[in-house]
């Protein structure tokens, strides 16, 4: 269900303003209908509410979906194993992201995959453990800086802990 890349863009568009049906076809250039496939499966998780209805220039009432919340972050201990695998990857792809970024200054960095996963699913249990420290706070300053806040302080818990704390200061002292 949430292992899907166009319900994850369909929430993170909602999240920027509210959106109907044909804005959302539109700017994802896919069709009315699979957008109204996917936005029944994101209302029915609960995950998006019809925010207000307008009638359009022809009479018909158009509906203008947003989010429930600005900001979605995965539970590992709440998300069936088979979907775990598409989020793990995501924060891999994200931690190499933040590996590339040493590479520029010549610093070589050796870690295994197993490594990578292993890192990957602990950043995902901390984004957690972080994440509800903000859910009640307004995003109104924006959901792009509460999300880098929330990442840069799982990371930093991370590189605290023992288990990682070895593997982050060979990468920072290198």
């Amino acid at each position: 269900m949430f292992a899907d890349f166009t319900r994850w863009e369909i929430l993170h568009l909602l999240s920027i303003r509210p959106m109907t049906e044909a804005q959302i076809s539109k700017l994802l250039g896919l069709t009315r209908a699979a957008i109204g496939y996917h936005l029944h499966h994101l209302l029915k998780a609960g995950l998006v509410q019809i925010e207000k209805t307008e009638p359009e220039e022809h009479g018909i009432l158009q509906k203008f979906y947003s989010p429930v919340a600005r900001l979605f972050i995965v539970d590992p201990e709440r998300t069936p194993e088979e979907m775990l695998r598409y989020f793990i990857r995501i924060q891999e792809e994200r931690l190499i992201g933040f590996f590339s970024a040493f590479q520029l200054k010549n610093r070589e960095i050796d870690f295994s995959a197993e490594t990578l996963e292993k890192l990957a699913l602990a950043m995902l249990k901390k984004l957690c453990e972080v994440g509800r420290k903000y859910a009640m706070l307004d995003t109104a300053r924006g959901v792009l800086s509460l999300e880098v806040k929330i990442y840069a302080e799982a990371l930093s818990s991370l590189t605290k802990q023992d288990e990682w704390r070895d593997f982050f200061q060979k990468l920072l002292y290198l």
